[in-house]
């Protein structure tokens, strides 16, 4: 290559290709670090479950029964997490709550269910999944690599200006 290629070389395009590698690095690094830290967050795996009242589950059903289709959960069926759950979501004012446990009635819950506890009946659903974000093992750190490979490449032009200069004065000294 002459001196005008290599001159192209770093000073347009290293630069251009770093900061697209830095773009990339930081597009999978971002991602990659939330999956790694997300499973100690809270809500991560919890399901949320919907409860309504025993009035707003008589509107929404009548008072006969609500037909065979719609299980029927008795409250001391529901597992000691349910449970938590459901008592906490029904003294809460919006009558949501997260599980925070086994959930052995989830696909009870995701089709609607009722709940009968205290001879009252209430109508409990599934409002979120709260699924984990999944990502790929080493989405993190070709991420990280990625964007210390594109910091290199930006840094080109002025690594190239300082060796072209130690070498001009190398040829000088001689």
């Amino acid at each position: 290559m002459s001196d005008g290629a290599d001159s192209f070389v770093f000073q347009y395009l290293a630069p251009f290709v770093g900061v697209l590698l830095i773009a990339v690095g930081i597009a999978g690094a971002v991602p990659g670090g939330y999956a790694l830290i997300e499973p100690d967050l809270e809500n991560c795996g919890n399901p949320t479950i919907g409860v309504e009242g025993p009035e707003e589950t008589a509107e929404r059903f009548g008072e006969d029964e609500p037909g065979p289709r719609l299980p029927q959960v008795a409250f001391e069926d529901l597992s000691s997490a349910e449970q938590t759950a459901f008592l906490t979501a029904v003294d809460d004012p919006v009558g949501e709550e997260q599980v925070v446990g086994s959930v052995p009635n989830a696909d009870a819950f995701r089709r609607g269910a009722i709940v009968t506890y205290e001879g009252e009946r209430y109508y409990v659903t599934l409002v979120a999944e709260n699924t984990c974000f999944a990502a790929a093992p080493l989405q993190f750190p070709l991420g990280v690599f990625a964007i210390a490979l594109g910091f290199l490449g930006v840094l080109a032009p002025p690594l190239y200006r300082r060796l072209v200069r130690l070498e001009q004065r190398a040829g000088r000294s001689e």
